[in-house]
This record gives structure tokens, sequence and C-alpha cells, in this order.
């Protein structure tokens, strides 16, 4: 896609901070948002009955900041069929725009961002 970026993430640390990141959610807050920037992945969630949460890896990314919302459960319904070792390609434009996820083997997946901040 042009004006997108790729980012390379391995699968087993990715799934592993989505899952910590996502221990708040609640069916009415489904969303972690995913903050890319810096040289690292922020994951962060939040809910008003159980709090926030916070988890950060380093990736080799240092172009503008990129943030997206996603349900994470969908992320993780790609993430836990593939090899924890191998790694997968996150394709992100915008925070508007859905998110591709893609495999070297030809696995994809598209999500859709979850409405932020009021948008949509």
């Amino acid at each position: 896609r042009s004006g997108s970026t790729k980012i390379e993430l391995t699968v087993g640390p990715t799934y592993s901070a989505l899952r910590q990141a996502s221990i708040v959610a609640s069916e009415e807050s489904r969303g972690v948002t995913l903050t890319f920037g810096g040289g690292s992945l922020v994951f962060s969630g939040s809910t008003a009955e159980v709090g926030q949460s916070r988890v950060e890896m380093p990736i080799s990314y240092d172009g503008p900041e990129l943030a997206i919302a996603l349900d994470h459960r969908f992320v993780a319904d790609y993430l836990k069929v593939l090899d924890p070792e191998k790694t997968f390609a996150f394709d992100i434009e915008n925070g508007d725009a859905a998110a591709i996820l893609s495999t070297d083997d030809g696995y994809a997946y598209v999500i859709m961002p979850l409405a932020r901040d009021g948008k949509r």
C-alpha cells in the first residue's frame, strides 16, 4: 500500500505483550492501542473498572509515531496460530485505516481499527 509503513515484528514477544496489555480489557472496552515510534512498540489499554495497562517492547522502527486502536481479540486470533519464532509484517497507514498483518508465506489478516477519541 502506498503511504503505509511496514514494520517487522516477532510473533512470540508481540503476542505476549498483547496478552499482558489486554488484561484490563472488558467486553465493553476491548481496545488496545498500539503505538509505534522511538524504537519501541507500546501496547496500552484501560477500563474504568480495572485500571490501566502499558507494555513496551523494543522494535526496529524509528519513524514518525503511529498509533492504532484494535480489538485485542482479533490480533490474538492471528498471532496464536503462527510459529512464535517467526516474524510477521504489521502494515499501518494511520490510526483510521485498516491494518494488514502478513507473513512471508502469504498468510494475511486485515483488521479495522476501533474508533478513538470520539472519531467516526
